[in-house]
């Protein structure tokens, strides 16, 4: 059995068998992963940190089936303080799903990676908004998956917006009052600036902004609920922000 050494943060893990782990992992060199921790349910096991969310370590895996196994772990950054704060700790958890519902099994994108490395790095480091964080992300993933936001017209009939927008759940954009359809989201004005604000900004600058959490909540509740729709998944973590 050949061991790989990849660079990887742990979306999430559970249960398996009576000591062990399934492990999910992005990785920058294999995409998306299922592996096999083993025994690190025990008390004294060594690798325990290995299957915390936030997790970014280097792993050794080997293939077993359709699995993978890890055969060892050494840590770059757990993300520790994400988990201080309950707020930080709920929004990098949905930011792990909205990674893990975005892309395929084994299927490399190291755009998605070195953006979720920096958004955990700017929710648990450098005093930013965990709302505002999750929007750009949200804005970001939506925009790698090919729905990049049109913010000066109506995507339907190519006028500019004027009075209510919409979000059409069905095709992923947002429309004018006139060319709604059956199944189409309202969004408030100030929701919708919001996005347009934060996706103008790159994350370095992002703590420059100060919009009510309120508002940044709406956003990330439509711009999710359009996700879910594009990749046909249920984002369960959304019902704590």
């Amino acid at each position: 059995m050949e061991t790989q050494i990849i660079k990887g943060i742990v979306l999430s893990s559970c249960d398996y068998k009576e000591k062990d782990k399934l492990v999910e992992i992005y990785s920058v060199e294999l995409g998306k992963i299922t592996a096999v921790l083993k025994g690190c349910k025990s008390p004294n096991a060594k690798l325990k940190f290995a299957f915390q969310p936030f997790c970014f370590a280097e792993f050794s895996i080997v293939r077993l089936g359709k699995f993978y196994q890890i055969t060892n772990a050494s840590l770059i950054d757990s993300f520790f303080n994400l988990s201080a704060d309950l707020t930080q700790y709920y929004v990098a958890n949905l930011i792990l799903e909205i990674t893990s519902i975005s892309v395929q099994p084994e299927e490399q994108n190291p755009q998605i990676f070195l953006l979720l490395a920096k958004v955990l790095k700017n929710i648990c480091y450098d005093n930013i908004n965990p709302y505002i964080v999750a929007l750009k992300y949200c804005i970001d993933i939506l925009q790698i998956l090919g729905y990049k936001i049109n913010f000066s017209k109506c995507s339907s009939c190519g006028l500019a917006y004027a009075g209510k927008i919409f979000l059409n759940l069905d095709s992923g954009e947002f429309v004018c009052f006139a060319c709604k359809a059956e199944n189409s989201l309202a969004i408030s004005l100030q929701a919708f600036s919001s996005i347009k604000i934060v996706s103008g900004t790159e994350y370095e600058r992002l703590n420059s902004i100060k919009i009510a959490d309120s508002i940044l909540k709406e956003a990330i509740n439509l711009l999710c609920k359009n996700l879910e729709h594009r990749v046909y998944k249920y984002i369960r973590s959304l019902k704590f922000i």
